[in-house]
C-alpha cells in the first residue's frame, strides 16, 4: 500500500516535468512519447492548460489503466437486444 502510495507520488511529479512520464515509468514507452510530444505541442498552441490536461490524461491512464475522457465522460453502457418472442 504505502509502495503505492509513493510510485504513484512520483509519477504525479514526474507529470509536472514531462507529460507522458508515469506511462514511461510503467514501461509504456510509446505511449508516454506520444504524450510528452503532444504535450509539448498542445503548449505551443493553447498554453499551460494544455500542458496540464495531457498530463493529467497520462497519469489516470497510468494509475487506472483509463483515460480522462474516460473518467469525465464515461461510455454509456449498451442498449440490451429484446429477445425475440418465443413462437
Amino acid at each position: 500500500m504505502a509502495s503505492n502510495v509513493v510510485e504513484n507520488g512520483v509519477k504525479l511529479v514526474g507529470e509536472t516535468l514531462l507529460p507522458g512520464t508515469s506511462l514511461m515509468i510503467d514501461g509504456e514507452i510509446k505511449s508516454g512519447l506520444g504524450h510528452a510530444a503532444l504535450g509539448i505541442l498542445a503548449t505551443a498552441a493553447f498554453g499551460p492548460l494544455a500542458w496540464i490536461a495531457v498530463a493529467a490524461d497520462s497519469y489516470a491512464r497510468s494509475v487506472t489503466g483509463r483515460s480522462l475522457s474516460d473518467h469525465l465522460f464515461p461510455p454509456k453502457p449498451a442498449e440490451r437486444p429484446v429477445a425475440e418472442e418465443i413462437r
